[in-house]
């Protein structure tokens, strides 16, 4: 290849190489004002000419990398589920004592709701908004959720960590509605620090199921 069209290879595959990062950089602008607004105002009352003006493009842009609400609806469903394997379940899937488990398992969840705030409050404006479409998958992330916690308490009270006498199910869905609410509660009152809320959650919790 002579000199001039190497040189052109070059400058083509820098720019193709720009643009795919800005690309990415506006559809992650796309997805994050997507979710602020769904968290705000819900998902049916929110327009894509809403999340265009708040992602700073024009509603063309918005459908060139999605071409319906479903498709951000599924795409920030994904983000969420991506999200939550890496900041949550990772850690307390390692192989350490459940009583530890547990700690990384509120540890998770601050370290995912300080980063982003609006993820609790999306799921649950979708759940009370009640649409037949998009309210079941929502119930499907928190049964998922649910189990997985359910599960780590079985293994707990295999080991002898856990009483026997609690229903795995039941503070499975405790520790999740604790969750839930202590975001609620830092973002109605933000001098309540997630972090101390969730703290809090958690030492009502071990105290509930250690043996």
């Amino acid at each position: 290849m002579n000199p001039r069209a190497l040189s052109r290879q070059r400058t083509n595959t820098a720019r193709r190489s720009r643009k795919a990062a800005q690309s990415a950089l506006t559809r992650e602008a796309i997805l994050s004002s997507c979710l602020r607004l769904f968290a705000s105002r819900g998902f049916a009352s929110t327009s894509i000419d809403m999340i265009a003006s708040a992602a700073g493009i024009t509603k063309g842009a918005v459908y060139w990398h999605f071409d319906s609400k479903d498709a951000l609806f599924a795409a920030i469903l994904e983000r969420i589920r991506t999200r939550w394997q890496d900041a949550v379940m990772k850690p307390v899937s390692a192989d350490v004592p459940v009583t530890a488990r547990l700690q990384q398992l509120f540890a998770g969840y601050a370290a995912l709701f300080t980063e982003d705030p609006e993820i609790c409050l999306f799921m649950q404006r979708v759940l009370l908004e009640g649409d037949d479409k998009y309210s079941p998958k929502i119930a499907r992330v928190f049964k998922q959720t649910v189990n997985f916690i359910a599960g780590v308490l079985r293994e707990g009270q295999a080991r002898g960590e856990i009483r026997t006498d609690v229903n795995n199910a039941h503070v499975a869905h405790s520790i999740l509605g604790g969750i839930a609410g202590a975001t609620q509660q830092h973002l109605v009152n933000p001098a309540l620090t997630l972090a101390g809320l969730l703290d809090e959650a958690k030492k009502m919790t071990l105290a509930r199921v250690v043996t």
